[in-house]
């Protein structure tokens, strides 16, 4: 089993419908949820400046080698670390990521922007042509 990395934009804000934690940007508190949700577990978290997704605040992406990539938006810095931490122990179970939608929390099927396919190095190459890739690199 390969252990996968969550990553969560600890800039994010606490959305407008949602009481602050004081000085605590939203994410960080999310963050710190998460730390106390996956104690004992083998998913890495990591904290990330920033998402690029500011408008959709709290962002979190979860990924493994090998496996597909979740991207989610608008997870409730309060409220979703339960939710996201058993959705990265489903994740982390499945040998390929992908949790099977009828065992998704309400608030994790909500949350979920986009998945994306697993990057693997010789899949990549080969589907990029030589000549392709020499018209990247320059």
């Amino acid at each position: 089993m390969t252990q996968p990395t969550l990553f969560i934009c600890a800039l994010c804000k606490f959305p407008a419908a949602e009481s602050g934690a004081g000085d605590t940007p939203g994410g960080q508190h999310l963050l710190d949820q998460l730390t106390d949700c996956l104690k004992a577990e083998e998913i890495t978290l990591q904290p990330v400046r920033c998402m690029a997704a500011c408008d959709r605040a709290c962002n979190a992406a979860l990924s493994a080698p090998g496996k597909l990539t979740f991207i989610f938006n608008d997870l409730s810095p309060s409220q979703s670390a339960p939710d996201l931490a058993e959705f990265c122990r489903q994740y982390a179970a499945a040998a390929n990521g992908k949790v099977p939608y009828g065992l998704r929390s309400p608030a994790i099927k909500q949350a979920t922007a986009y998945v994306l396919p697993p990057l693997v190095a010789e899949s990549v190459e080969v589907a990029i042509p030589e000549r392709s890739v020499s018209r990247i690199a320059h």
